[in-house]
């Protein structure tokens, strides 16, 4: 009997970790009669915190496409200021007609005082106004800015990837527990059955004892049976507390094992065990394969970024062209007297070139390191593959163990049918005791248990191959 808890145990964490080998619309508000994988699916698609960052993330990515997109055009830039003058530094200038007069040689009797001044200029007045506009405009980088704008675009390609990954993670996880809970209130079952057998063993060897029959030894032993039973049985409502725990925090639902509505796909086990392991391996490590799209995408951005960098090396400058127009005066501008007269206007072009002469070698040193990145995202992609096929290989090993071992419990299954029958012939007889019955009921039970596991175990790993392959 403590075999049989230790393998029920070990059934739930080797179910857990599958689970880490496969993960790496309308509303519900669980008030629902049942719970299909429909709605559970559809729950998960708009709840799942996991699934909403990723759409978060890919609208950020979608930004910085338009950001980049932007650097092609022109920056225009506007600066306006207004200024009082309570004090202006320039004061207005006078000049004296008899300052002017007296300045000139007459050659005789000049003219008379006329205590005359006449105004050249008013002085500043007390505002002041500043408004310019500036363009700047890229003439040629080149062609940063077009592999910069091609990088983002493969981060949004990336970020769709990774979205579309998470959610069939998820949707395989989703059914993975459900198809564990199944199996767990199946075996959940058996026990309960072999339970009243084992109470019934108790009870017999209690009332066997107090006749002489058997030894207290015998007593111990029965009561062990059943105590180990009770053990099993409230571990597994633990694992099914935490599988329920698990579905509501994927679909965010309030949900209840009685109103799961969901039955094991058998036709789906049978059509991934139908196909040809040298395909499905195939289909894995192709192009076409998520985790390979995103490393391919990873290995391409890596090589626009060096690209970018040997485009960034000494005397490789890059051309713009800057243009502004300014305006700085006392008036609003066009609302001055003679404005047109004034030198208050101003209009700019300029061609500016920018580029980096010498820096220690620092430009070559970050062209190394983008190929050596380079180079690593391609060791990533064949590391990638060769993990893929490690797990397909390991997943079909367990798969082909799961059902040569379940072929040999259903032959032991049949066996102790047979011997049930027998020893019932014979305790009807007289031949035989009640005990050996019950032992042999026990040892039928624990065999289903150990059945249900094992179809548990396999179903995992198909859950996974099929997650693989898609």
């Amino acid at each position: 009997m403590k075999k049989k808890f230790y393998l029920v145990a070990g059934l739930i964490f080797s179910f857990f970790v599958l689970n880490q080998n496969i993960f790496a619309q309308e509303k519900f508000d669980g008030s629902e009669d049942t719970f299909t994988l429909t709605k559970l699916r559809q729950c998960l698609t708009q709840n799942n915190p996991e699934i909403r960052l990723a759409q978060e993330e890919l609208t950020r990515s979608l930004l910085d496409v338009k950001d980049a997109k932007s650097s092609f055009g022109p920056k225009i830039e506007f600066q306006a200021s207004g200024t009082f003058l309570a004090n202006p530094p320039i004061d207005s200038i006078v000049l004296n007609v008899d300052d002017v007069i007296n300045s000139m040689d007459w050659q005789g009797v000049g003219p008379v005082s006329t205590g005359q001044y006449i105004t050249l200029y008013d002085g500043m007045e007390n505002t002041l106004y500043n408004i310019g506009f500036t363009l700047q405009q890229p003439v040629f980088t080149w062609g940063k800015i077009s592999t910069a704008y091609g990088i983002y675009k493969e981060v949004v390609s990336i970020k769709e990837l990774q979205l579309k990954n998470i959610t069939k993670k998820l949707l395989t996880e989703l059914e993975t527990r459900l198809i564990s809970l199944c199996y767990i209130q199946q075996i959940q079952n058996v026990l309960e059955e072999e339970t009243v057998f084992a109470n019934r063993l108790v009870q017999y060897s209690e009332d066997a004892e107090k006749n002489g029959m058997l030894l207290k030894q015998d007593v111990l032993e029965a009561r062990i049976k059943s105590k180990e039973l009770d053990i099993a049985i409230k571990e597994l409502e633990k694992q099914k507390e935490s599988q329920l725990i698990e579905l509501e925090r994927m679909t965010g639902l309030q949900i209840e094992a009685e109103k799961i509505d969901y039955e094991i796909n058998e036709e789906l086990f049978t059509q991934v065990l139908a196909k040809d392991r040298n395909q499905i391996l195939e289909n894995a490590l192709n192009g076409n394969q998520t985790s390979i799209q995103i490393l391919v995408l990873l290995k391409n951005i890596s090589e626009r970024t060096q690209k970018i960098a040997e485009n960034s090396v000494y005397w490789k400058p890059d051309f713009a062209v800057e243009m502004s127009a300014n305006y700085a005066g006392s008036r609003f501008p066009l609302l001055e007297p003679n404005w047109r007269r004034k030198d208050d206007y101003s209009l700019n072009i300029s061609v500016g070139l920018k580029t980096t002469v010498w820096d220690g070698g620092k430009k070559l040193n970050e062209v190394n390191r983008k190929i050596s990145e380079t180079k690593t995202s391609s060791i990533n992609i064949d590391d990638a593959r060769a993990k893929i096929k490690h797990t397909l290989d390991e997943q079909w090993n367990t798969v082909d163990v799961c059902i040569l071992k379940s072929e040999y419990l259903d032959l032991k299954i049949q066996t102790s049918e047979s011997k049930i029958a027998q020893k019932e012939t014979l305790f009807q007889s007289g031949y035989a005791s009640e005990a050996d019955v019950l032992n042999a009921k026990i040892e039928k039970c624990n065999q289903q248990v150990e059945k249900l596991q094992l179809d548990l175990k396999k179903a995992a790993a198909i859950m996974t191959v099929n997650f693989l392959c898609e």
